[in-house]
Order: C-alpha cells, then structure tokens, then sequence
C-alpha cells in the first residue's frame, strides 16, 4: 500500500480539508475493506468506515509519523470496529455472504468457500490474516495497527493459514 505524498499530509496536518479529501479517497476503499471484513455486515462497515475518517480528521493534527500513515490510519478504523461491536449494534454475521462482484459462477463458488472459511476464523486471526494477505501490510504494520509484538503477529499468521486450510480441506470433502 502507497503511503500519501508527504506534501499532502502536511498539509492535511495543518487542517486543509482538500488535502483530507485526498487522503480519504485514497484509502477509502482498503478502510472499507478491512473494515467490512472485521463487521462482516455492510452497513455496519459503511458506518465504521466512515467513523474512521472521522476520527482521522478531528486528530490527524497530532499525528506523528512515527508509523507509517496507513498504519495509523487502519489503527483508528480497528478502533471504531471494536467500538462498534461492543455497542452490539450491528450483528456479528453477515446475512449476505455472497461475493459482491463474481466474474462467474466458479469464482462465486471460490470466493463463497473462502469467504466461510474466513468465518470459521476467531476475530484476531481474520484480523491479521485480512491485514496482511488481503491488504498487503507487513507484519511490522500489523503489529502497530494491533499494537502486539510482530512474533505475535507471525504466530497469528500460521494459525490463520493452518485453520484456512483445514476448513477447506474440509469443505472440500464435504462436496
């Protein structure tokens, strides 16, 4: 994932709502990503992302940049995801699973399978799995995003893959 023009985010920083603009969407639609993988619903993912660019704007002056930006960022929308959960206003599952956008019916198929498959995983597991495979960040991000050590991180990543395999091998047996 591309971090932002430096020069953008100063000046987002100084409180340039065009600047923000930018910024948003340029990461809106991984925020939203991540977000409606962590909700699997998605109005709650609409509401959290948009919670997340909320938050980034009301604080992004005190942004630091001692992590990377995006990590900052995917940081604030875990939060807001946490936050919406423990309110218990969206439901856990997903009452749609189906893929959004399948070029066929095999790829439904696939992506349905994997997408059960993710469900069989507990919310840290997915988490992480979803941070580094699906979105692309090193373990090192997603150790700052779950604010865990990056062994924690690499230990997450085996148990995802381990558990992603099992449930579908056993999908698979099950046919």
């Amino acid at each position: 994932m591309q971090e932002p023009d430096p020069r953008t985010l100063a000046r987002a920083r100084q409180g340039d709502l065009p600047a923000f603009e930018e910024l948003v969407r340029a990461y809106q639609a991984e925020v939203y990503r991540f977000a409606r993988h962590l909700t699997r619903d998605r109005t709650a993912a609409e509401d959290v992302t948009q919670e997340a660019f909320l938050r980034a704007f009301r604080f992004i002056a005190g942004y630091r940049g001692e992590t990377r930006f995006s990590s900052w960022l995917f940081r604030i929308a875990r939060n807001c995801a946490i936050d919406a959960s423990r309110k218990q206003h969206y439901p856990v599952v997903d009452q749609d699973v189906r893929p959004e956008r399948a070029s066929s019916v095999a790829d439904a198929v696939v992506r349905s399978e994997i997408d059960a498959a993710l469900g069989t995983l507990g919310a840290e597991h997915r988490e992480t799995f979803l941070l580094v495979e699906v979105l692309g960040l090193s373990h090192q991000e997603v150790a700052d995003i779950q604010n865990v050590r990056v062994g924690t991180v690499k230990s997450r990543m085996f148990r995802a893959r381990q558990a992603l395999c099992r449930a579908l091998d056993d999908e698979e047996a099950a046919r």
